[in-house]
């Protein structure tokens, strides 16, 4: 992919300079399929554990996992009945250095990750790795949705109150935390925003300040950006980290719209001024 491909639906490329510190905690990278096996083999995470591992690609451990529908009845007269039902069974693999995972579930891969640099280095490698393995093993044949989400938690210990964070985040994301009477008796505030950045793909947005236990209970601000691709397609290794990587860079886009410009360039490295291949968060 050319260094100088777009985010969707015209939104500015995003500046390319790292940040100090990133304030991320999680990214995924989700491909939804079909294939010819509605089921997962038995044996499905092992031959999956093994491949990677024979591409170069690490894993410490596996483990099962299983997905859970809870269902609630609401008939008239009678209490509350929640049910869990098994929905999916799958597989959980495990990076050799703990800061990455790979989940398998019929219908779904996906690389989960905490660790993140750029997304040549992240993402990229891993991902043109895992999706060549299951086009191997697993014959997918369509893909339904391609899914891209990074949340973001932003910190300060100076931050004793959302008040704090008009200057940093756009005003216009902050809403009545920026309002001269009722900003300074807000206490928290969460939004979610749907966006539409083309026929077929979009983002959520859920942002908002949050009080936060695990800084000293100042006030952090929360942001948790999810893109998708819901084009259907043939499942092709390359041209899905492609197509993700747009989402990646239009995700960059959407994160630095929220900010305030100067609240960026404090987060920004001040000396990196190369550009980061596949514009990185």
């Amino acid at each position: 992919m050319s260094e100088d491909s777009l985010p969707l639906d015209g939104l500015p490329p995003a500046d390319r300079t790292l940040l100090v510190s990133p304030p991320l905690e999680l990214a995924v990278a989700e491909v939804r399929f079909s294939s010819k096996e509605l089921e997962l083999p038995p044996d499905s995470g092992l031959r999956l554990y093994e491949r990677l591992n024979q591409l170069g690609l690490a894993f410490a451990k596996i483990d099962p996992m299983q997905q859970h529908r809870i269902q609630v009845n609401f008939a008239q007269g009678l209490p509350l009945s929640p049910t869990a039902n098994a929905v999916a069974q799958g597989w959980q693999l495990h990076g050799v250095d703990g800061k990455y995972q790979v989940t398998l579930t019929p219908g779904a891969i996906a690389l989960h990750t905490t660790q993140y640099h750029r997304w040549s280095e992240t993402m990229r490698p891993k991902l043109e790795t895992i999706l060549a393995a299951a086009a191997e093993l697993f014959e997918p044949v369509l893909v339904s949705r391609l899914g891209l989400r990074y949340v973001d938690r932003f910190v300060d210990l100076e931050a004793k109150s959302p008040r704090w964070w008009v200057g940093r985040i756009n005003e216009f994301m902050l809403g009545p935390v920026s309002h001269s009477e009722l900003g300074p008796r807000v206490k928290s505030a969460q939004q979610q925003i749907e966006i539409v950045l083309g026929t077929a793909q979009g983002a959520l947005i859920r942002h908002g300040p949050i009080a936060d236990p695990a800084a000293n209970g100042s006030t952090s601000y929360f942001l948790d950006i999810d893109m998708f691709d819901l084009e259907p397609q043939r499942f092709d290794p390359t041209s899905l980290v492609d197509k993700l990587e747009v989402l990646n860079r239009s995700a960059a886009s959407l994160f630095q719209l929220v900010l305030e410009q100067d609240y960026l360039r404090t987060l920004q490295a001040a000396e990196t001024t190369s550009p980061v291949v596949g514009a990185d968060r």
